[in-house]
């Protein structure tokens, strides 16, 4: 029996797809759909970079470095008293040491010098308790007062 030979070239076919049923058109919703999830996605990734930008810039200013940090680091104990003013101003007197005040004169004696502006009121034992107190006593000149 002879056999036939089958040709090693291809046939050709001009356009395959011209013999296919032609796609329905996609409504308007679904494109306008398609849209708007491009548009979600895209600023939620705008929204989480900026998030971890703002992350790592408090990381790098130590913001957070107090939750992170073990609690052996954290300072425990009773705060120090360098944040609380040693000395004030006290008015017609100067500059006082304010426990030195506070254990040598009673409160209504402090409350006297503050309403009346000076020490003038103080009898002679009140200011000889005072005087050990004032660091830099305020200048006795009175300032000149503007006039019309």
């Amino acid at each position: 029996m002879p056999r036939s030979k089958k040709s090693a070239v291809p046939v050709r076919i001009e356009n395959p797809r011209e013999d296919l049923p032609k796609p329905p058109k996609r409504p308007k919703l679904h494109v306008i759909k398609d849209y708007l999830s491009v548009l979600f996605l895209v600023m939620w990734i705008v929204i989480g970079a900026f998030i971890l930008l703002l992350i790592f810039s408090e990381i790098k200013q130590g913001a957070l470095a107090s939750m992170f940090a073990s609690p052996s680091s954290v300072q425990q104990g009773a705060p120090t008293d360098n944040s609380a003013p040693t000395e004030t101003d006290l008015p017609g007197v100067g500059m006082v040491n304010i426990s030195c005040v506070q254990s040598t004169l009673s409160s209504t004696e402090l409350q006297k010098i503050v309403q009346t502006g000076d020490a003038s009121n103080l009898t002679a034992d009140e200011k000889a308790k005072l005087a050990p107190c004032v660091t830099q006593a305020e200048s006795a000149t009175p300032s000149a007062s503007p006039s019309k």
